[in-house]
């Protein structure tokens, strides 16, 4: 038993040191499914959907930004995001994911700048390290992996993903004046963006289930301009406090997370460093999953920045790390 909690601990640990180490960068949020017991809200899961089922996930996330006095009388007011996802178990171990984001941004005495934002295509792949086959490709995914067998009630389950994001967003709205908005009140990027990420998840003790992920995105550059990249760091436990297999409610789970995220410096068209931008920051999120049946569950998260690093915090209103909070809402259909 000691020597599988070290495992546990040693492999946690490459994860976290993999998110602070590589170099970092920035903006809007990222998609995770719902899958397995204790799934978190935002900490991806390594579970991928089985051979031949289908998932529609539709994600809401609302963002209030603190007003500032030196950005009067232009200051943020609001992000809305909606993302759609649509996915396909081409294998057990294979999931393929195509997004659909869309976004309304607001911004006080110059408007709102609505739209689609850009396609992202993602693949991931899930493999386990178990007692009865050691490291091996998910060869089977559902209740009968996760209950009753002891064999697979220990497993370490992981996941590695990799996307790839299709410049179809909008890039040219206008303001109330007929000015175009600046690229980060835009829905679309310009540019495509990569990324890749790794995840882990254990029953720990009865009920309760650790999560844990790491994801790094790149863009390309847009007319000489970048959106710093991002790399993020996301922890959850999940607890169950309710199960009825053959009731409408069939599972409740209560979700505590820390999600950390790290951005780089934007670079303006120009082609410059715009010093004005970028950071760390960390939050502290509450929230629960229910699962209603086999094929239905939903979730809500409250992130709650708790503490930021910004390159230039004084002028950065409208950052990540300076809203008031993010409140998520998933449902998640499985067939």
């Amino acid at each position: 038993m000691l020597r599988k909690e070290i495992q546990i601990i040693t492999i946690l640990s490459f994860i976290y040191m993999f998110a602070v180490c590589l170099p970092v960068y920035a903006h809007h949020g990222s998609v995770s499914t719902a899958f397995g017991p204790g799934a978190p809200v935002e900490t991806a899961s390594p579970m991928t959907l089985g051979k031949g089922r289908f998932l529609l996930y539709e994600r809401m996330e609302y963002v209030p930004f603190r007003s500032r006095d030196n950005a009067e009388p232009e200051n943020i007011d609001t992000f809305t995001f909606f993302n759609t996802l649509a996915g396909f178990g081409l294998t057990d171990a294979l999931s393929l994911y195509l997004t659909m984001p869309a976004v309304i941004k607001e911004q006080d005495s110059l408007g709102k700048s609505r739209g689609f934002g850009d396609l992202d295509f993602m693949a991931q792949y899930g493999f386990k390290y178990g007692e009865r086959d050691g490291i091996r490709g998910f060869y089977q995914n559902g209740p009968e992996d996760t209950q009753g067998a002891r064999y697979t009630v220990d497993d370490l389950k992981m996941s590695i993903t990799g996307s790839i994001s299709a410049p179809t967003g909008t890039t040219s709205n206008r303001d109330d004046f007929g000015n175009k908005f600046d690229i980060g009140m835009q829905p679309g990027f310009g540019a495509p963006s990569f990324s890749f990420g790794f995840s882990a998840s254990r029953l720990m003790f009865p009920h309760f289930t650790l999560t844990a992920d790491t994801s790094f995105r790149t863009f390309l550059k847009h007319n000489d301009s970048k959106a710093g990249n991002e790399i993020r760091f996301n922890m959850a436990g999940g607890y169950e406090i309710f199960e009825d297999q053959d009731g409408f409610l069939s599972r409740l789970d209560i979700i505590g997370e820390a999600n950390a995220l790290h951005l780089t410096k934007d670079q303006g068209e120009d082609g410059e460093t715009d010093h004005d931008s970028g950071g760390t920051i960390l939050y502290l999120s509450p929230g629960f999953r229910a699962s209603f049946g086999k094929h239905l569950s939903i979730g809500a998260l409250i992130k709650i920045p708790t503490w930021q690093d910004l390159n230039n915090e004084s002028i950065q209103q409208g950052s990540e790390g300076l809203e008031d909070y993010r409140a998520i809402f998933t449902i998640t259909v499985s067939f």
